[in-house]
């Protein structure tokens, strides 16, 4: 996505001649995969020309992107996880590249979050503009849905999916959810649209409050880049202050997702189960009962946890076993090892 995966650079199309690429590559995908959805990622209706053209793909058991990249006729093929990168020549007959290549981006999404994923690509850079107030509050809007990660510390605990409606995710923050679906004439009224919450802060878009990888992704991203122009240009902005802590949010997030209070209550007494664990189980335990580092200890934990028949039964096993118990199963699975 954004016309510079490839080793080509890609041609910008313009509207008339983007739309004619993009009905071809439409036919083209859905004469190889006849039940599959797929269908061409919008913009905003002002957009005169394109870099690229974003597909989306139903992905199922069918869909092989190498497959689709062949029926598309494609001069470079380029993975990047659920991303597949097609450089197609604009002009088939002409056989040199450059300056013929124009860059066709499939991105594959599980058949339950498409109509998520049509929203959240659907309108230029808005998802990712979004993306960053759902942060602030302690959520991540991704392509697939709104989610809540249960941390312990910087560990990604686990996900608790929220919501894989668009709308539902867009009132979480105020947001007027007719006016996204109704679509964008330019690209200022994305950013009008953005600022539109209560709970904007320009501050949460700066370069310098985001992390190194952010920063250099962001910084290639055009839209993003004119988005901070533009919130430098209206200083009347509103700018929410933020709590500082992120945990703040969890009354609000269960009074818009009904179902979350339970997962979040669930989830965090797995993680207190988890740290029981840890603090009985651990690395630097077993090497001071066995003596062993590096390699050898890390095959003997791996050896320890595969002689239970699951990760539950090695859990439940140390959280109802003493410390004595623990290490003579230790020494009796390293004993069968060596």
């Amino acid at each position: 996505m954004g016309g510079n995966a490839l080793s080509h650079t890609s041609t910008r199309l313009t509207k008339e001649n983007y739309e004619h690429v993009a009905q071809d590559c439409i036919e083209r995908l859905t004469a190889l995969y006849p039940e599959t959805r797929i269908e061409a990622l919008g913009s905003y209706r002002a957009k005169y020309d394109f870099g690229d053209c974003d597909i989306l793909i139903e992905a199922n058991n069918d869909y092989d992107p190498i497959k689709a990249a062949r029926a598309l006729n494609a001069v470079e093929v380029v993975r990047n996880g659920p991303v597949t990168s097609v450089g197609i020549r604009v002009r088939p007959e002409v056989q040199e590249l450059d300056g013929n290549v124009f860059q066709i981006d499939l991105i594959s999404t599980e058949a339950q979050a498409f109509d998520f994923a049509l929203n959240y690509f659907g309108h230029g850079d808005a998802g990712n503009l979004l993306g960053r107030l759902f942060h602030a509050c302690g959520l991540t809007l991704r392509h697939d849905g709104l989610y809540f990660y249960v941390r312990d510390g910087d560990y990604k605990f686990r996900e608790i999916l929220l919501t894989r409606r668009f709308d539902e995710a867009l009132r979480f923050l105020d947001y007027d959810p007719q006016t996204y679906a109704a679509g964008f004439d330019t690209q200022e009224d994305i950013y009008r649209y953005v600022v539109s919450s209560p709970y904007f802060n320009p501050a949460l878009f700066l370069l310098k409050n985001r992390n190194a990888k952010s920063r250099v992704r962001d910084k290639k991203r055009t839209m993003y880049m004119q988005f901070l122009k533009f919130c430098e240009a209206h200083p009347e902005l509103a700018s929410f202050e933020y709590p500082e802590k992120k945990s703040a949010w969890v009354p609000r997030i269960e009074k818009h997702f009904p179902r979350f209070a339970e997962e979040y209550r669930l989830a965090l007494a797995d993680l207190e189960k988890e740290r029981a664990v840890k603090a009985k189980f651990n690395g630097e335990w077993m090497s001071q009962l066995t003596g062993l580092k590096g390699k050898e200890l890390g095959q003997l934990m791996r050896v320890f946890k595969e002689s239970f028949p699951t990760p539950e039964d090695m859990r439940e096993f140390i959280l109802t076993s003493d410390e004595a118990a623990v290490a003579d199963r230790v020494m009796q699975v390293s004993a069968q090892t060596t």
